[in-house]
């Protein structure tokens, strides 16, 4: 049987996975998460190794009647490393210290067996996403109306009259979801300003993208928008981390059916 086990030593290319986010197709997730609810990054990961099928753990084939086939070659998803506790400590969640990638996946190609049933995709709905992370959709107030949405606290506020109301939606709630309005991110925005809006418009594409929302219009003002924040420079690996993050939690939220249970 084989063994999940690390990759060979090597460094995740942040740089290189953003860049296939932001020219990968939409609704990746009926690809990939027919079995377990993959994260967007590692959906991203998969197809950056050339996947575009369903794929599972070997024992995940087994339970529903399919086996690998022999020579089939396991591919990669990214996981956190965490710290290890110490003695006496009191924290509720480990904390990540890292990620690295491990070899335990398999694509539908490589396993034999009964064909699979069809899949219904689950809708995403903006005001169970809102519900969901718990954030307060207010009346648009400001008086400058170049001014497409704006976010404070666990608040946001959308233009009546935005060029693009819902790409503008998903970038203030992943303000939020990435605590931009509050303490100490809050406090870093003046001098993080733009690395933050790449967070928040980078977030705000790879969700729109994923749901079939995004136009070729609002892709080219997007990306314009992105390299305008950035003036040049590569956003450090932590800030691509966080925009993968905020797509997640996103979507997620929003999400109108129960996905496949996460296995353990």
């Amino acid at each position: 049987m084989p063994h999940e086990r690390p990759s060979e030593q090597r460094n995740i290319d942040w740089g290189k996975v953003i860049e296939t986010a932001l020219t990968a197709p939409g609704n990746m997730q009926g690809i990939y998460s027919r079995f377990y609810n993959y994260s967007f990054l590692n959906q991203i990961f998969l197809l950056m190794q050339g996947v575009r099928e369903p794929v599972a753990t070997y024992r995940r084939w087994q339970e529903i009647g399919r086996q690998v086939v022999k020579g089939a070659k396991a591919k990669d998803i990214i996981r956190p490393i965490f710290a290890k506790r110490s003695p006496g400590d009191n924290e509720e969640e480990p904390i990540p210290i890292g990620f690295k990638p491990v070899r335990c996946i398999f694509t539908l190609s490589e396993t034999e067996g009964p064909a699979l049933p069809p899949m219904e995709l689950p809708g995403w709905n903006e005001e169970t996403a809102l519900a969901k992370l718990n954030i307060r959709r207010v009346r648009f107030d400001s008086l400058n109306g170049n001014i497409q949405g704006f976010s404070q606290g666990r608040d946001i506020a959308i233009n009546p009259i935005a060029v693009n109301p819902r790409k503008t939606l998903i970038h203030e709630l992943a303000h939020v979801v990435l605590n931009h309005t509050i303490p100490p991110r809050l406090t870093e925005y003046a001098n993080h300003r733009g690395l933050m809006e790449f967070e928040a418009e980078g977030s705000a594409y790879l969700t729109l993208n994923e749901l079939g929302k995004l136009d070729q219009e609002t892709a080219h003002r997007s990306r314009g928008y992105l390299q305008d924040w950035l003036d040049g420079s590569k956003p450090p690996d932590s800030s691509i981390r966080h925009v993968f993050s905020a797509t997640d939690v996103i979507l997620k939220a929003g999400r109108l059916a129960i996905l496949p249970p996460e296995e353990k």
